[in-house]
């Protein structure tokens, strides 16, 4: 037996561990592999595997048993082989690297000179190779026991390991010993370029004789340059462990099903009181005990765990659980074009490198023919906007870069982390500055940067086929330097050059700005009797597909400077990949064309590739009409997700055409099986014949991940939605008592009802199933009784509460963030206009915005969609104080009527709001039309209201002008002598919102941050916590916030805190 375990892990655990895979046979010998081993204080985190080898011809069984303590990996090498010589001497007990005559010859090469000779018996594999996979069966911890260390005879002690040092230190691997050393056995094993699609794994020639190996997982790419993997990479020899540690899975869920079923027939005889039966009972439920720990410390080993303490933390161990990506990343089989299934694992890869290959093979040919009509009408950079981008690359820029960088984060084909470059960049920063400058100067990367490892992550649809799998591009951390340092001046002028129906990469800009948009064009169709038709294009391998010559080309028309289209240019300048099929890397391939999905760049450079398209299609389609709005709708992009508004049949024909140009001049591919054409509205005149095979539909379709239409197709969203969460909730149910209420929390928010946000900002849920879900959550934090009421729970923790989020509270502050942004968002806010549309349909005001300066509470909202109703009824529990605004435009937006700021109904006339509305006169803009902005015509006024007294109008007139403010006044003056009116994008007035806790109050219900709050720059932290308190004050009203401030005599600025 071979082992480079520590001496102080006896041999009797040894033997008790390895007995649980085989019957012991014969006396432990124990040879020392000879490297160093630290000396480790206390065995911590366990994590085990076993790769077992039965060669027939010789009649040897191969046992290599791996394991980890403390991060630090040992293994322990079994074989019935029991004459096991070294190389060195040619003794028994030993091996060369602990050979005594070694020792005494320090520059003699490890390798075995070309005499040596050892019979074939078992050798250690590389010791850098790490476990191929961690399931359930991997994780429990080896039955080992702690012992003093003991002394070893010298001519088997480790080198270098004779007294044990202060702190650990990280082990040397094992150097394999191959088993001849014939010259031709030490060249490198290819050194000549394989072709494209040869599909050929980076891994030595598997040796047919009898003990050979390979080394390590050390591989020689076609140009003998060292690749080595990133961390996960499993050599291929390692594949009958995949196989082994998927039996023992099956095993134990083989074993959980009969254990269920065995306990069950034993608690029905429980009852006869046989105490057999009894302890049986007991015996059964230990084991499955036991294997359910076996399956929980397998989780807690894939999602990274290191210590119950990182359960009172948001760090980054929540947010990589349940990750199961290992076992979906792994390709069992693909089919080739001619539909041909290919199962076996060097047919997957060659079949693999073959499709992608050939996917960034460039296809663009006479693209010069529809290249001009494309690469008109775009915007321009300024000549001082470009000037700025061009600028030489500083050593600021990279190392913000680099502290933007997420740690733990995978690395490229160096092997060299973010960890890395944060921790040695005072040293290496400027030598990363001169290697990127030069490299911009010479107009290439070195090769490790452009080379990409390319890992596959699987889409919808059947896996089998390879375009059914995402690549994604695993960069070197100086090549994302440089690429983060070009994003991040690329983004400043981004929002100039991308029209805002493109939200993707975009600042300001967000996936739910297009949600919100298609949203209300179904319901303003639906509200208004208007017909439209909407075709979802799928662009197949999108950002794969793009042409770089044709990248370069946009570029240079949307005015950057050839100084920085080079600096981008050197990123994708002979760039190669190399793919990662199941664990193993291919030979690389070169790249002709495709944007990495992996790079800071990517999204805009594709926003930027896409517009002209987009561009083309707003200037050729008729679009959407929005009525009151005065605006057109002609398609909505978040990045290759497209939407087209359809109203003729010449539109269909229109976008057919441009597409194919398109497809001419940028390689761009639209899948018309999974695109998706709905309509909308009656169509008398028939439908438009759609291209691809493409039909019509009606109801509704998924978008970015949210079901819109009709209420049959907004239920979908909610579909299981109870049993999800609940289900999330039950992986953790046998570690909440081990858990802190801290821990709780994370899990429960983070985990459990974050899945629920994406469709709560967009959509209302169906009635009470928030509530049976906030069941779920309680019932999961309490584990039992609830000791207080769910009230206080979702306070912050620093006023007594536990954070504990309330489902009703957040998809208040969701509703809340709306009217922010409907608002006081962007003035290009693309779904402004369709919003407005629907506001414009409360009954006879004719007003959109300018709603929300009045007092909602009395409104009629009954004809509005179920999410705007649910807008005004979170609106209506906030108290709102207009600060007024120096825009002229809003002034005269300014309502008269319903609790608006100058409404004055009540004083003079009681049911002036509704005179005033039935004459049309509802805000200030149509009173002064008709009186003037000194508002004094009287007569035209009475006469348009119908009433006979001129001193009531008068009346009403005078207390109009006391309302306004001198500076108002003024600002009504200079607009009667203006020409041009006032700009309508002009900033909405300032709101201070605040809770409306009137007729409640208490400890819990002060309002430390969440007071009168600037509407226009308030967070939605703030705005979740004041809805928490808002829906809940009457529960919350006269609570003490604790029992001790009487007994303690605590001053009322002492506040409580949770401390678990």
């Amino acid at each position: 037996m071979l082992s480079n375990v520590p001496p102080f892990i006896s041999d009797e655990a040894i033997g008790k561990e390895l007995s649980r895979y085989g019957r012991m046979v014969s006396p432990i010998k124990k040879i020392p592999l000879g490297c160093k081993s630290p000396l480790v204080k206390h065995l911590v985190s366990f994590r085990r595997m076993v790769f077992m080898v039965f060669k027939e011809g010789v009649g040897e069984l191969h046992v290599v048993f791996k394991f980890t303590v403390d991060g630090f990996d040992y293994n322990i090498f079994v074989s019935s082989d029991t004459d096991i010589k070294c190389f060195k001497c040619g003794q028994t007990g030993h091996l060369a690297r602990a050979c005594p005559e070694r020792q005494s010859d320090p520059g003699v090469s490890e390798r075995p000179g070309q005499d040596a000779a050892e019979p074939a018996g078992v050798v250690p594999p590389a010791a850098g190779v790490r476990p191929a996979a961690e399931g359930p069966g991997a994780a429990a911890a080896p039955d080992l026991t702690e012992s003093e260390p003991q002394a070893q005879p010298a001519a088997q002690a480790p080198t270098g390991a004779t007294s044990a040092p202060e702190k650990p230190r990280t082990a040397e691997p094992a150097a394999a010993e191959p088993r001849s050393a014939r010259p031709d056995r030490k060249k490198p094993w290819s050194t000549e370029k394989s072709s494209v699609g040869s599909g050929a794994v980076l891994e030595p020639p598997a040796l047919t004789e009898a003990g050979a190996e390979v080394q390590g997982n050390r591989m020689e790419t076609p140009d003998t340059t060292p690749v080595q993997g990133d961390g996960g990479d499993v050599d291929m020899a390692d594949e009958p462990v995949f196989k082994y540690t998927l039996n023992v899975t099956r095993d134990i869920v083989r074993s959980l099903k009969a254990l269920e079923t065995e306990i069950v027939e034993l608690q029905r005889l429980e009852a006869t009181g046989d105490r057999g039966h009894i302890e049986a009972l007991k015996s059964k439920k230990a084991k499955m005990n036991d294997l359910l720990d076996i399956t929980a410390q397998g989780a807690l080993v894939r999602s990274r765990f290191k210590s119950a303490a990182e359960m009172d933390a948001p760090s980054k161990f929540f947010f990589s659980l349940e990750q199961k990506n290992g076992q979906k990343r792994f390709i069992h089989a693909v089919r080739t074009e001619s539909g041909d299934l290919l199962s076996e694992s060097t047919e997957i890869r060659k079949q693999t490198v073959s499709f992608y290959s050939k996917l960034y093979s460039s296809e663009r040919s006479g693209a010069q023919v529809v290249e001009d009509s494309f690469l008109v009408g775009l915007p321009k950079l300024s000549e001082r906007a470009a000037r700025e981008l061009d600028r030489e690359l500083s050593l600021e820029e990279l190392h913000e870069g680099l502290q933007r960088m997420e740690n733990g984060r995978a690395s490229g084909i160096d092997g060299l982390p973010a960890e890395f470059y944060k921790a040695f960049w005072a040293v290496i920063g400027q030598d990363v500055l001169d290697v990127l400058r030069d490299s911009i100067q010479r107009g290439e990367l070195p090769l490790s940067c452009r080379r990409a490892v390319l890992t596959l992550l699987p889409k919808k649809g059947d896996l089998t086929h390879l375009k059914n799998w995402r690549p994604v591009s695993l960069l070197c951390t100086d090549y994302k330097l440089l690429s983060k340092a070009l994003a991040s001046r690329l983004t400043k002028v981004m929002e100039r050059l991308i029209h805002q129906d493109q939200t993707y990469c975009v600042p300001d800009r967000s996936i739910f700005d297009n949600v919100y948009l298609i949203r209300d064009i179904l319901d303003v169709s639906r509200l208004l009797g208007l017909k439209t038709g909407l075709i979802f294009l799928d662009q197949e391998k999108a950002f794969d597909r793009v042409e770089h010559e044709y990248l370069w080309k946009v570029l240079e028309t949307f005015g950057f400077n050839p100084g920085f289209v080079a600096m981008i240019r050197v990123l994708y300048c002979e760039i190669e990949s190399v793919l990662k099929v199941n664990g193993g890397l291919c030979a690389p391939f070169r790249v002709y064309r495709g944007i990495r999905q992996g790079c800071s760049l990517s999204g805009m450079l594709y926003s930027l590739a896409i517009e002209p398209l987009l561009n083309k299609l707003r200037s050729f389609l008729s679009g959407f009409n929005i009525p009151h709005a005065n605006a057109s709708v002609y398609l909505s992009a978040y990045a290759d997700d497209l939407v087209v508004m359809i109203n003729t049949q010449e539109d269909v024909n229109v976008l057919a055409a441009i597409l194919n140009d398109f497809q001419i001049l940028s390689s761009t591919k639209v899948n018309w099986t999974k695109s998706e054409a709905i309509l909308v509205g009656e169509w008398g005149g028939g439908q438009p014949s759609l291209p691809g095979g493409l039909a019509w539909k009606r109801g509704g379709f998924k978008y970015l991940g949210v079901y819109l239409g009709t209420n049959e197709f907004l239920n979908k969203n909610w579909e299981g939605s109870v049993e999800h969460v609940k289900g999330r909730l039950s992986r953790w149910k046998r570690l909440v008592p081990k858990m802190s209420y801290r821990g709780r929390t994370l899990v429960i928010n983070n985990l459990a009802a974050s899945s629920l946000w994406h469709k709560l900002a967009c959509v209302d849920p169906p009635p009470n199933l928030l509530a049976n879900i906030q069941a779920q959550l309680v019932d999961f934090f309490w584990d039992g009784l609830h000791w207080i009421p769910q009230s206080v729970l979702h306070l912050p923790k620093e006023e007594g509460g536990q954070g504990l989020v309330q489902l009703s509270s957040r998809a208040a502050a969701f509703r809340l963030q709306f009217i922010q942004r409907l608002l006081t968002g962007p003035r290009d806010l693309v779904w402004r206009a369709a919003a407005s549309g629907l506001l414009h349909t409360v009954k006879g005001l004719g007003l959109d915005r300018a709603l929300f300066l009045m007092d909602t509470k009395m409104l009629d909202i009954s004809g509005l969609p179920m999410f705007y109703r649910g807008l005004f009824k979170i609106w209506n529990v906030f108290k709102k104080q207009n600060k007024g605004c120096r825009s002229v435009h809003w002034l005269l937006e300014e309502p008269l009527v319903y609790g608006g700021r100058l409404d004055i109904s009540g004083v003079t006339v009681p049911a002036l709001s509704r005179t005033l509305v039935s004459s049309g006169i509802v805000t200030l803009r149509e009173l002064v039309n008709i009186t003037g902005s000194d508002l004094l015509r009287a007569e035209d006024l009475a006469a348009r209201m119908g009433l006979r007294s001129r001193r009531v109008v008068n009346q009403l007139l005078h207390r109009w002008r006391s309302a306004l403010t001198s500076e108002e006044h003024v600002q009504l003056m200079d607009y009667q002598h203006t020409e041009t009116g006032p700009a309508e994008d002009e900033s909405f007035p300032r709101l201070n919102i605040a809770p409306d806790l009137d007729g409640c109050a208490g400890p819990l219900l002060e309002c430390r941050s969440e007071g009168e709050m600037d509407f226009g720059s308030v967070s939605g932290k703030l705005l979740y916590r004041a809805c928490v308190k808002v829906l809940n004050k009457k529960k919350l009203s006269g609570r003490v916030d604790t029992p001790w401030r009487s007994v303690l005599g605590f001053n009322d600025d002492v506040k409580p805190e949770w401390m678990a």
